[in-house]
């Protein structure tokens, strides 16, 4: 009677194990191919790994730069690791040369790091500018000036000039460029997670057969004969 039991309790386990898994790789085919068509929608092709020592301002294209391209060169992105690649391999090294032409430190060289630079080396230099030329202005109006002189075309400071630069560097190309990288890497990880769910499905359904299977298969023991005896008188 336990016996019975237990395998419909492995019938009903691994019937149940194997929809999840079905539902997993219902799942994880899905999400892998709504990464693959969006990334193929924006039609853009994978460096050439070769020309990528040279190719950044400055050469900052390192060793692992190019050996992490290397295996996608001049494909089509369509995928998740082709994502990540493009993304941390390709626009963050052109993003940090950019930086490096202007002059911007190493450890200054994000978004939010370009916008320091400029308050603490650049502003301080525009305010010394303005005063030297304009002694007779309020703090207030030369404050003032320190905000609008970098948008002056034709403004005649230095520093306003390089303020206006590092700006449009910090605007264009890291603000534009940390949302391209974001979008990719979300793009690698839904991918991924596609991949690690239909791995898991392949795994759910073995089991889940394997164990109706062996609902079928596994047999009891039979309960021991106990033989009659007779009391003799």
């Amino acid at each position: 009677m336990a016996t019975n039991v237990y395998k419909t309790l492995l019938k009903i386990v691994g019937v149940v194990l194997a929809l999840i898994g079905i539902g997993a790789m219902i799942g994880g085919n899905f999400a892998s191919g709504f990464v693959k068509d969006q990334l193929k929608a924006q039609q853009i092709t994978m460096p050439d790994a070769s020309k990528q020592p040279t190719e950044a301002q400055g050469g900052d294209f390192t060793q692992a730069d190019v050996d992490a391209l290397k295996p996608f060169s001049n494909t089509q992105l369509d995928s998740g690791p082709k994502a990540k690649a493009y993304a941390d391999n390709y626009i963050a090294v052109h993003m940090r040369s950019a930086a490096k032409a202007a002059g911007v430190p190493e450890d200054k060289q994000t978004f939010a790091g370009i916008g320091e630079y400029i308050n603490e080396t650049y502003a301080p230099k525009l305010t010394d500018e303005i005063k030297a030329d304009q002694p007779n202005l309020s703090d207030d109006e030369v404050k003032a000036l320190v905000k609008s002189e970098p948008n002056n075309k034709d403004t005649k400071y230095e520093a306003a000039k390089t303020i206006g630069k590092l700006d449009a560097l910090r605007t264009n190309s890291f603000f534009e460029g940390n949302m391209l990288r974001g979008t990719l890497l979300s793009a690698y990880g839904w991918g991924l997670i596609g991949t690690i769910a239909i791995i898991a499905a392949w795994v759910l359904i073995v089991l889940g057969v394997l164990l109706f299977v062996a609902g079928f298969v596994i047999k009891g023991k039979k309960a021991p004969v106990v033989e009659k005896t007779t009391i003799q008188e």
